[in-house]
């Protein structure tokens, strides 16, 4: 018979104690928390790409609005919109439905505008992409930019370009002093329109 066999153990036979076992359970505890933590990461970062590929996209669209209204690019300057508690009223005229001048067209595209920065569709359903979002609008001459602002979820140095949405109290802050606007993200895109300007 064998030492198994019989429950008994000569010369060197030795088991597994109680004490190898913790340290195997301490390390399996230490690479799945390694594991967790990385897809936290992940995740966190995947979705900041995708604010950011959200904003561009909106910065792009806006920028072609105006370039299709060149005439009116000063009355599409505008500071902070995106305030969900104070949004642009619906214009007067609908201009996917009816023939617009140029100034109704600017009107028109800022409110529409707004409604998808705010993640919602015409219809007032959907939710917002963008975590707080802020766009801030300026035209000198022939020169217009549009910057997209959101909230991170880690705090960075402000190395956002710009100042859109940084003069919003609180609205940017992370824990600590106010008005430091360590969450702000902002993405800035401009253009030259054409001589019709």
């Amino acid at each position: 018979m064998t030492a198994l066999a019989t429950g008994r153990c000569r010369g060197g036979c030795a088991g597994l104690g109680l004490i190898e076992c913790l340290l195997a359970l301490l390390l399996l505890s230490v690479a799945m928390i390694a594991l967790l933590s990385a897809q936290l990461t992940g995740k966190r970062a995947a979705y900041e790409a995708l604010q950011r590929g959200v904003a561009v996209g909106l910065a792009q669209d806006m920028l072609g609005r105006i370039g299709v209204n060149p005439g009116q690019a000063g009355s599409y300057a505008i500071r902070n919109l995106g305030d969900s508690a104070a949004p642009l009223p619906h214009p007067a005229r609908d201009c996917s439905r009816a023939e617009c001048n140029p100034a109704e067209l600017a009107a028109y595209d800022l409110w529409q505008w707004e409604v998808a920065l705010l993640g919602n569709s015409e219809e007032g359903d959907g939710g917002a992409v963008l975590s707080a979002p802020r766009a801030c609008i300026t035209s000198a001459g022939q020169r217009v930019t549009v910057a997209v602002s959101w909230r991170g979820f880690t705090p960075v140095a402000d190395g956002s370009p710009g100042d859109c949405g940084a003069d919003v109290t609180g609205l940017y802050d992370a824990a600590g002093a106010p008005g430091n606007n360590l969450l702000r993200r902002t993405v800035v895109l401009s253009d030259f329109l054409g001589s019709g300007a």
